[in-house]
């Protein structure tokens, strides 16, 4: 599993916000499920987001939360988001079709708490280095037919 890091600094004090992502690389064939991992640390409960970037587009915003259970949506055509948890942010597909070959990145944001004395500001979402390339393929030949006279 590669991990990647992404650091956001405060000028009322240091903070840094750490993204990791698994797998890092995903292929399978059309219909297969899909799961990807991000997990967030430095931050006790940042605003989290998936996006898409296909092939000559850019990044596309797939899915918000601002916190455990609170997705945005929580379901776009087969894929749904879930966040179990502050620091958690998965994306399933139950099957994935070619057209969704793409890169995926997780992307985390610090937000203003009102419940403490911290002062945060809400910034551009740290996209993280590391991102999840997924190939899906339309079929796959298994059986290679010859034919003999």
């Amino acid at each position: 599993v590669i991990n990647s890091y992404i650091g956001i600094s405060f000028l009322l004090g240091v903070d840094t916000l750490s993204v990791h992502q698994s797998p890092p690389f995903l292929s399978g064939l059309k219909g297969t499920h899909l799961k990807l991992s991000c997990f967030i640390t430095g931050h006790s409960n940042p605003d989290i987001y998936w996006y898409r970037q296909s092939p000559h587009t850019g990044p596309q915003l797939l899915f918000y939360s601002s916190g455990t259970d609170l997705v945005d949506p929580t379901s776009l055509g087969q894929f749904t988001a879930s966040r179990p948890n502050s620091s958690h942010f998965f994306l399933e597909s139950t099957g994935v079709a070619v057209n969704d070959s793409a890169v995926y990145y997780c992307a985390g944001s610090p937000h203003s708490d009102s419940n403490t004395d911290t002062l945060c500001t809400k910034t551009t979402p740290a996209l993280s280095p590391s991102h999840f390339p997924v190939s899906v393929f339309p079929y796959l030949n298994s059986q290679h037919h010859t034919s003999s006279d």
